[in-house]
């Protein structure tokens, strides 16, 4: 996969990912759509802690990888892409219970996502990414912590595009 192709995926990814925080009023994103949920605003936020250290992986310390740069992929997208798993998070992305501004976190995750944009536009996503180890996988690529990236999006795109049809029902 060229960057030109992965940088166009990223840029659909994100596209779904903010139209989709978009579905919700103010009121929707800060409620709990079914018991053991979080609420949409949660799983956004939850998604911009998890992407938020990226552009500092990407300007840290790397190594040569010792295998071929897309070779966890598959792991990641059957980690991430199977929505019938319920997942537990790791504490450090855990969203918090505040109320949430969904224009605001939309401006926070494109913004970031730019930054990752032109990051990876002039780094060798070959190499290892060493500053810090992905749970149970281990250092990844820089293309790998893309695909994981998108491959979460999605996930969490998926699981707040599910959570919109509770909330029109009550609402009628």
């Amino acid at each position: 996969m060229t960057t030109t192709t992965l940088i166009a995926e990223i840029r659909t990814s994100t596209d779904e990912l903010l139209d989709a925080i978009s579905l919700f009023t103010h009121e929707q994103l800060n409620q709990v759509p079914f018991a053991g949920s979080w609420t949409p605003g949660q799983v956004a936020q939850h998604l911009l802690k998890s992407e938020s250290g990226i552009p500092q992986l990407f300007e840290g310390n790397t190594a040569p990888a010792n295998r071929e740069p897309d070779a966890l992929v598959p792991v990641i997208h059957s980690i991430f892409l199977d929505f019938t798993t319920k997942m537990q998070s790791p504490d450090f992305i855990l969203p918090d219970e505040e109320p949430k501004n969904g224009e605001a976190l939309r401006q926070q995750l494109k913004q970031n996502r730019e930054h990752i944009l032109q990051l990876i536009s002039t780094r060798d996503l070959t190499r290892h990414l060493t500053d810090f180890a992905f749970p149970e996988l281990g250092e990844l690529t820089g293309f790998e912590w893309m695909k994981f990236m998108i491959s979460h999006a999605k996930r969490h795109t998926h699981q707040m595009k599910n959570m919109l049809p509770h909330f029109n029902s009550v609402s009628k």
